[in-house]
């Protein structure tokens, strides 16, 4: 089914409200013909492609890029051309998780650091009880087509990556030849929050499109990222200015 995308920064976004997006992708997985591969993109996503060719090329492999954070859907009102909705990587996982389990697919946590997959699947056995468990690895194991391939070995429906970006969508765009009817996904710090080991932003800061705040000052470490974003508003207002020509 075709729909629209919009450039960002050379970048295609998918322009799909949540509820037909999980549509197409749960009909990809039933008929069972093809992989999908899901890229979450938020503003440090989108410039580092701009910076990194190789990254770049990646992304493009991607079924579905969508927006994830409000930096993507401000952007799109800057250019005049709103999406339709925001569709957070985070709630998107749990999302999966809750029809993997409900409709009996099979899931693989591969990422993070040691030990903490392993937690991730456990909360996530907590919550949703009759999920299925492919296998979990972590991000240290290793990135080569032998880790690929063990992981494809145990035919998971759901693939989740948490290596961060932009190595996670590299290493799907590399082996994603090996999972011909899973669904891949980039989920970078998922798998800490998801144990308890990271808090998420409360509710409140949700609400308000402020969790990227919210994470700054909780983890000030992240700041050095954080100076991505004013440098993505004026890449957006360029690209703008640039189409008016």
């Amino acid at each position: 089914m075709a729909h629209e995308k919009l450039n960002i920064v050379g970048i295609p976004i998918d322009n799909l409200e949540r509820d037909m997006f999980l549509k197409l992708v749960y009909q990809e997985l039933d008929r069972k013909q093809k992989n999908v591969f899901i890229v979450t993109a938020n503003p440090e996503i989108i410039m580092n492609a701009k910076n990194s060719p190789s990254y770049r090329e990646a992304l493009l492999q991607a079924d579905y890029i969508i927006p994830d954070g409000f930096g993507v859907i401000k952007a799109s009102n800057i250019l005049g051309k709103p999406l339709q909705e925001k569709i957070t990587g985070y709630d998107l996982v749990h999302t999966f998780l809750a029809y993997a389990s409900e409709k009996r697919k099979s899931v693989y946590f591969f990422g993070a650091k040691e030990g903490i997959a392993l937690e991730a699947i456990n909360r996530a056995k907590e919550l949703y009880p009759n999920l299925i468990v492919a296998g979990s690895k972590h991000g240290y194991s290793g990135l080569t087509q032998d880790i690929a391939e063990e992981i494809a070995s145990a035919k998971p429906d759901f693939v989740f990556v948490g290596l961060g970006a932009p190595m996670q969508e590299k290493w799907i765009a590399s082996y994603r030849h090996l999972f011909p009817h899973s669904v891949l996904m980039g989920v970078g710090g998922s798998f800490d929050v998801l144990s308890g080991n990271v808090k998420r932003a409360p509710q409140f800061w949700l609400d308000r499109n402020l969790e990227w705040f919210h994470r700054l000052i909780t983890q000030p470490t992240r700041g050095k990222r954080m100076l991505k974003l004013p440098i993505f508003v004026a890449e957006v207002y360029k690209q703008k200015w640039t189409s008016r020509k």
